[in-house]
């Protein structure tokens, strides 16, 4: 045994073992020995903020882009007719007018909306209204009934006309009559 041992050199660290057939379990020292690469590591704390500093800015920046398209595309479209864009538009105020004075019972169009030429906006409260017609109704009854008077004082005035010459010719008669000394 001792001749093996004085038949073995040391071969330098550095020296790669003589090939062999057999493969053998080597020690390896300590300072060959391969540190696992960052990737494999664990993260530090660091690494960590950053990655889900990554994932959040992803997800808003999806949420973005989805909210993107679905304001772009899915939103109503306008009627034929009716474009937009962006510019300036000169409009013409048109006051409305009514015929007679009174409160606005019902509203039937919003402002903004399209109206046509004709079309009805709102409905008036119509209650003074009809208070005052039934009130010109009365006036007219009555000055319909101060005619209808009026009419028979004509009617009655034309037969006093008619009646005062023949009362003038009677009371004329019976003055004759009573002048005249009667013959017995």
């Amino acid at each position: 045994m001792a001749q093996e041992v004085k038949s073995a050199q040391k071969v330098p660290e550095e020296a790669s073992p003589p090939p062999t057939d057999e493969r053998a379990l080597v020690p390896v020292p300590q300072r060959h020995v391969m540190k696992a690469t960052p990737s494999a590591e664990k993260p530090t704390p660091a690494r960590k903020r950053w990655l889900r500093l990554a994932l959040v800015l992803a997800v808003v920046t999806g949420g973005a882009g989805g909210g993107l398209y679905w304001w772009l595309h899915l939103q109503p479209q306008l009627p034929p007719g009716i474009d937009f864009g962006n510019g300036r538009i000169e409009a013409q105020e048109i006051d409305i007018d009514t015929k007679f004075p009174g409160r606005i019972a019902e509203i039937l169009a919003d402002a903004g909306d399209m109206v046509k030429a004709g079309q009805v906006v709102a409905r008036m409260d119509t209650r003074d209204l009809a208070a005052s017609l039934k009130k010109s109704q009365a006036a007219v009854s009555q000055a319909q009934k101060a005619i209808d008077e009026a009419n028979a004082n004509v009617v009655q005035q034309k037969s006093l006309l008619l009646l005062a010459p023949q009362e003038f010719d009677r009371a004329s008669a019976s003055c004759r009559r009573v002048r005249r000394p009667r013959k017995s």
